[in-house]
């Protein structure tokens, strides 16, 4: 392999490490795991930990390896404690611009982040650049279609999410019986559907188990290079647990983690899952 090596930063989860596994026979890859954040390193897998006070010694591994090209993959649970971030030298020079790139919503933090990196001579690439097999094709996917009612629900949210974009909400949000039955907010699109199992219990809606859908899909104007959507099997079991009949996503826009699993799940639960 002569291509440079391809650093990936790593939130929780394991699709950083996914990526990393489809990656590393095309190209050198190195994982920079966050501390508190990553899930364990598989074998195989040059990977480093490093606290959110050691970007000094990030850039310096990069260096070393002559490594220009960034990918952001897995979710941050939440922000950095900022006591947290007064570590090495080099980081300690960045400060400044840390605190300044953590202010405003979601897609605000994505973009000034990305912006520290790149001042600093790094290319910020996409997971359509370097790893576009995670993402969605369009279609079903597994053998369950969507019902004519699935199909209405999954319409009205994605008119919903269009509409929502430029309030800088989730990605994500429920819909059954041509109701918005929740909206993904700060807490995430896990606990959105968790907390549709309690509305559910407390009768705040009544569609029928097996109706109502999970539609997740990028914002509008949304830079894909990093917070790209993401559905994996356990996003399947939650929905499928809150009574709801499947999942849509957009086709191209939404990463597609432990696929194999998140289909046979699917099929055998005769759940659907489509990217439209």
């Amino acid at each position: 392999m002569s291509a440079a090596p391809l650093a990936i930063v790593a939130g929780s989860g394991p699709l950083p490490y996914e990526a990393a596994e489809a990656i590393k026979d095309r190209r050198p890859v190195i994982v920079f795991a966050i501390d508190g954040e990553a899930d364990e390193a598989p074998p195989g897998i040059e990977t480093h930990r490093l606290g959110y006070g050691q970007i000094g010694r990030m850039i310096k591994l990069m260096k070393a390896h002559d490594c220009h090209d960034l990918l952001f993959l897995g979710a941050i649970r939440s922000r950095p404690d900022y006591s947290r971030i007064l570590g090495d030298f080099e980081t300690l020079k960045l400060v400044p611009r840390i605190v300044a790139a953590a202010v405003g919503g979601d897609d605000s933090v994505v973009r000034n982040v990305l912006a520290l990196f790149e001042s600093e001579g790094y290319h910020v690439v996409s997971v359509a650049d370097a790893v576009p097999e995670l993402l969605a094709p369009a279609g079903r996917l597994g053998r369950h279609a969507p019902r004519a009612d699935h199909e209405a629900d999954i319409a009205l949210g994605e008119r919903f999410l269009d509409a929502s974009a430029p309030f800088d909400v989730g990605q994500a949000v429920i819909v059954a019986g041509g109701r918005i039955i929740a909206v993904e907010g700060a807490e995430g699109t896990d606990a959105m559907i968790e907390r549709c199992v309690g509305l559910r219990e407390v009768r705040r809606f009544r569609a029928k188990r097996g109706a109502g859908v999970l539609v997740k899909r990028a914002k509008r104007g949304q830079d894909m290079r990093a917070d790209v959507p993401v559905v994996g099997a356990g996003t399947l079991n939650r929905v499928l647990e809150a009574g709801f009949g499947g999942i849509a996503v957009e086709a191209g826009r939404t990463i597609l983690a432990e696929r194999r699993k998140l289909i046979e799940d699917a099929d055998r639960a005769g759940a659907f899952v489509v990217a439209v």
